[in-house]
C-alpha cells in the first residue's frame, strides 16, 4: 500500500491568513498579519510594556522639569566682604569670588559661571547688581535673578538684574534650541536603527564605510532641515545658520554613530534600548529650556553621561555667547562618535573571529560536511515517505 505525505501547505487542513507570507517574511506592510499564537497573553505583556514606557517618560520629564530649584548654581560675586561670607553659607550655590564687577561680567559671558552678583556696602541707597544669562537656560536665569532679589531684601537694598545673553523675541522661553537638539538626536537614533535593518550587519570594511557614509549624509540632511525650519519659519537663529547646522550635524553623527555601534554589537533590540534611554533620560538630563543647575542631583549626574546636555550647551554657546566654552561639549560629542566607531569595529572583529573559528572547525572535520552534503533534501524526504512500505508493482505493458 502506498502512503503519500503531502507538504503542510497543500493539505488544506487549517485556515491561514491570506497574506501570511507577506506579513511574516518581511514582505509588504499593508497587512497586520495573522496575529500571534498566544494572543491574549501577548496583548497583556505588550500593554504592560507600553504602559511602563509611558510612565517612565512621564516620571522622568515631570521629575526633571516639574519643580525647578537652584542646585549647585555657579555664581561669581564681588563687593562687600561680610555679605560674601554670608552668601557662602548658602548650600545651593557654588561661589567664585572675583575682584571687580568687570571680572564678574566677563565670567558670565565666558560661561565660567551661571550668573554674577555685585554686593554693595551697607548703607543708604545701597543697590545690588545681578548679571544673568537667559541664553544659558531661562529657568536658570530666573533663579539667579531671584537669588539677587533675596540678597537685596536681606541687605535692605534694591536689585537691578541685567541680562547679558538675552533670548530672541521669537523664542522668549528658550525652548526651540532644546527641541532642535531633541529631534536631531531622536532622528539620528531612529535613522541608525532603520539603516541597520535595511543595509544589514556591518561585518566587512566595505559595509563599515557604506554605513558611515550613509549616516553622515543623513545626519547632515537632518541638521539642514531642522536649521531651515527654526531659522526661516521660526526666526529663532541668532547667528549664521551654518554654525547652527554644524552643531546639529555633529549631534546627529555622535548619537547615530553610538546607536550604530550598539546595534552592531547587540542587535536591533540593543539599539532600541539605547534609543529609549536617550529619549527618557538623555533629553531630561540636558536641562531642557530650564538649564542644568535647576535640576536635582540625579539628573545633574546623568548630564555628564548622555550627549544631549553637551549638544545643547554647544548650541547655546554658539547662539548667545559668541562661541565661548565650546571645547568641552565638542569633546563630549566626539567621544560618543568615536565610541560608536569602536563598538562597530569590535563587533566586526568578534564576528570575523567567530566565522574563522567555524571555518577552521569545518576544515578539521571535513566528514561533517560530507555527511551534510549526503543528507537527503526535503524533496528526497517526501519521495521516501511516498515509497516507504510500498511493494514493487509489475510493469504494465502499453495499451
Amino acid at each position: 500500500m502506498t502512503h503519500v505525505t503531502e507538504p503542510a501547505s497543500r493539505r488544506g487542513d487549517g485556515s491561514q491568513h491570506p497574506e501570511y507570507e507577506a506579513a511574516v517574511a518581511g514582505g509588504a506592510l499593508n497587512s497586520e498579519g495573522p496575529g500571534t499564537a498566544h494572543r491574549y497573553r501577548n496583548v497583556i505583556l505588550g500593554g504592560i510594556a507600553i504602559l511602563l514606557l509611558a510612565m517612565a517618560m512621564l516620571t522622568s520629564y515631570s521629575s526633571a522639569f516639574g519643580n525647578p530649584t537652584p542646585n549647585n548654581v555657579h555664581l561669581a560675586v564681588t563687593g562687600d566682604a561680610d555679605a560674601i561670607v554670608a552668601l557662602e553659607q548658602h548650600g545651593s550655590l557654588d561661589i567664585t569670588v572675583v575682584a571687580s564687577e568687570r571680572q564678574a561680567r566677563t565670567a558670565v559671558l565666558d560661561r565660567v559661571v551661571d550668573g554674577a552678583v555685585v554686593l554693595p556696602a551697607p548703607g543708604e541707597g545701597a543697590a545690588v547688581t545681578t548679571y544673568i544669562a537667559s541664553g544659558g537656560g531661562r529657568g536658570l536665569g530666573q533663579a539667579v535673578s531671584g537669588i539677587g532679589d533675596s540678597i537685596a531684601a536681606k541687605l535692605q537694598a534694591t536689585n537691578t538684574a541685567t541680562d547679558l545673553a538675552p533670548l530672541p523675541a521669537k523664542d522668549p522661553v528658550g525652548s526651540i534650541e532644546f527641541y532642535a537638539i531633541l529631534f536631531a538626536g531622536l532622528g539620528a537614533a531612529l535613522g541608525a536603527t532603520v539603516f541597520g535593518r535595511i543595509l544589514g550587519t556591518v561585518d566587512t570594511a566595505a559595509k563599515f564605510v557604506e554605513r558611515s557614509v550613509v549616516l553622515v549624509l543623513y545626519a547632515g540632511l537632518l541638521a539642514g532641515l531642522i536649521t531651515l525650519w527654526i531659522d526661516s519659519a521660526l526666526g529663532a537663529v541668532t547667528v549664521g545658520p551654518w554654525a547652527v547646522m554644524g552643531v546639529l550635524w555633529l549631534t546627529g553623527v555622535a548619537i547615530g554613530g553610538a546607536v550604530t555601534g550598539v546595534a552592531a554589537l547587540g542587535g536591533s533590540i540593543a539599539a532600541l534600548a539605547m534609543t529609549l534611554a536617550l529619549v527618557i533620560l538623555g533629553n531630561t538630563s540636558s536641562g531642557g529650556p530650564l538649564g542644568i543647575h535647576v535640576l536635582n542631583d540625579f539628573f545633574q549626574t546623568l548630564y555628564a553621561v548622555f550627549p544631549q546636555g553637551g549638544a545643547l550647551d554647544l548650541l547655546r554657546s554658539v547662539q548667545y555667547f559668541d562661541g565661548a566654552a565650546v571645547a568641552a561639549p565638542i569633546i563630549r560629542l566626539a567621544i560618543w562618535a568615536v565610541a560608536g566607531v569602536l563598538l562597530t569595529l569590535t563587533a566586526m572583529l568578534i564576528r570575523n573571529r567567530r566565522d574563522a573559528a567555524a571555518r577552521s572547525m569545518h576544515g578539521l572535520h571535513p566528514e561533517r560536511g560530507s555527511r551534510q552534503a549526503a543528507a537527503p533534501s526535503g524533496a528526497d524526504t517526501e519521495l521516501t515517505a511516498v515509497t516507504h512500505g510500498s511493494t514493487s508493482l509489475p510493469s504494465v505493458p502499453g495499451r
